[in-house]
């Protein structure tokens, strides 16, 4: 059980950490691209009109991008900010506690990334939170993307927890992002990324395709 507190309280931090970097202006332009709270989650239905304004920032065909992430490998793909401590030790975390493989993981800075929050119905450069991203279209953010996420976890804590986060009021949950924010700076940030030397996650982590 503290571990799973741990990994709740570890990445709702990251959530935040993230979440409070973005100024407000910018956060008002970017939450402009779907009309719903922020842990919702977005069907690909939802999305679609917020997806042709957003995938003009984009050089590239996000929906072939997104369509081939997708296209042989139906597991969901979790979204996190790629130079950040917070962000790499929660994907450490969920590698240690998902033997089976459950979910992938792909940089909010990728092509992939970025083709997968349009997709969401978000801005490319979009990098207030984490992102739980599955085949059927639907997209999970912040808290609701944690939750889930430790739902899908090897230990039945982390699921009965996940479960448990879920059926408890966003208000709170908000609550507790807040609390964390004040205190974001204490985990400090890099300018790499995790790398996967020994190819142990090989199937876990979703390279950028070739231009």
């Amino acid at each position: 059980m503290m571990k799973s507190l741990a990994f709740l309280v570890f990445s709702l931090y990251q959530a935040v950490y993230i979440h409070g970097y973005i100024s407000p202006s910018y956060r008002s332009k970017t939450t402009l691209f779907v009309s719903v709270s922020a842990g919702d989650s977005v069907s690909a239905f939802a999305s679609a009109a917020a997806s042709s304004s957003a995938s003009s920032d984009l050089s590239w065909d996000w929906q072939k991008v997104t369509d081939d992430v997708f296209k042989t490998d139906k597991r969901p793909v979790i979204l996190f900010d790629g130079v950040c401590n917070l962000c790499n030790g929660g994907v450490n975390f969920a590698l240690d506690h998902d033997k089976q493989g459950a979910f992938r993981f792909v940089s909010l800075q990728s092509k992939i990334g970025k083709s997968l929050l349009v997709r969401s119905g978000r801005a490319p450069g979009d990098m207030s939170s984490i992102v739980l991203c599955t085949h059927d279209g639907k997209a999970y953010f912040q808290s609701d993307a944690i939750l889930r996420i430790a739902q899908g976890l090897d230990a039945l804590a982390l699921k009965g927890f996940g479960s448990l986060g879920l059926v408890t009021p966003r208000i709170l949950r908000d609550g507790f992002y807040e609390l964390v924010a004040e205190n974001r700076y204490r985990f400090g940030e890099t300018d790499s990324c995790r790398m996967d030397w020994d190819g142990e996650f090989d199937d876990r982590f979703i390279p950028d395709p070739e231009d």
